[in-house]
């Protein structure tokens, strides 16, 4: 179940996160808890959703989605000089009506495409989250709407190996280690899916779903909030970090949001 608190600044919101990785003892002393994951979203009321439940689309068969994206990979490579593994669709989509969670999801088939997509627009199943909290307040007070802010704290296991129903929707964290777009790097990203199997078929699911099943020792989130006010004094230390839009995309128009907010703002 997610637990918000409402932080009035962010010294203590800092003051939480670290009292939360205090709680995760060393792996020595027995269980697993995995490291805290970060996404920082510009307005409170928004929901934690992928671009893809995002873009409101009917499509929940995760074959489809591969279907898809295969069409989408002929186009970008006609177009770019980028280049990716062939996508057997068939085959994929056969794999992906076996419940066998080992190999159809924690080796999801073109994942590194699949982060690619996700940097650059395309709609995805994948929610991204940093393991860097101040990368994540970076994304929340960018361009904030609203008078709060939210940062969302995820943690997937909490000491002790995580329980799934075939009924029910899993999420699978899916890990940083992979060749993928620069933006991947820089900002410390990794993804999770949600994913559940209906109907002899592996489908999209939603994460809220899952946190709303409320399972003890996996799965743990927080949402905190604090005032968009604090913004310029977070930037501020952002920048002792190396933290801004263009260390984060490397691209023309971050640099020139980069020298906006030095130089006029």
């Amino acid at each position: 179940m997610e637990r918000q608190i409402d932080f009035q600044c962010w010294k203590d919101l800092e003051e939480k996160v670290r009292s939360l990785e205090e709680e995760s003892p060393e792996p020595e002393q027995g269980g697993h808890f995995s490291q805290l994951l970060f996404r920082g979203q510009a307005s409170h009321n928004w929901a934690l959703e992928t671009t893809l439940d995002r873009a409101k689309t009917t499509l929940t068969d995760l074959a489809d989605y591969y279907r898809l994206s295969a069409l989408a990979k002929t186009r970008i490579e006609t177009f770019t000089s980028h280049s990716w593994q062939d996508i057997d669709y068939m085959a994929i989509a056969k794999l992906l009506t076996n419940y066998d969670p080992v190999h159809t999801i924690y080796s999801l088939p073109h994942y590194d495409f699949f982060t690619y997509l996700r940097h650059h627009g395309f709609p995805s199943p994948l929610l991204d989250w940093s393991r860097s909290l101040y990368i994540a307040a970076f994304f929340a007070i960018q361009k904030p709407i609203g008078d709060r802010v939210a940062i969302f704290v995820y943690q997937e296991y909490a000491g002790s190996g995580k329980y799934n129903s075939s009924k029910d929707p899993q999420i699978h964290g899916l890990g940083p280690n992979i060749k993928s777009d620069p933006r991947h790097f820089d900002q410390q990203a990794e993804y999770t899916i949600c994913i559940k199997f209906d109907d002899g078929r592996w489908c999209i699911g939603k994460h809220t779903d899952v946190f709303l099943l409320d399972r003890k020792g996996q799965d743990r989130l927080w949402k905190f909030t604090f005032p968009s006010s604090e913004a310029a004094k977070i930037m501020k230390q952002l920048k002792h970090y190396n933290i801004s839009a263009y260390s984060l995309f490397h691209s023309e128009d971050a640099l020139l949001q980069d020298l906006a907010g030095e130089l006029i703002y």
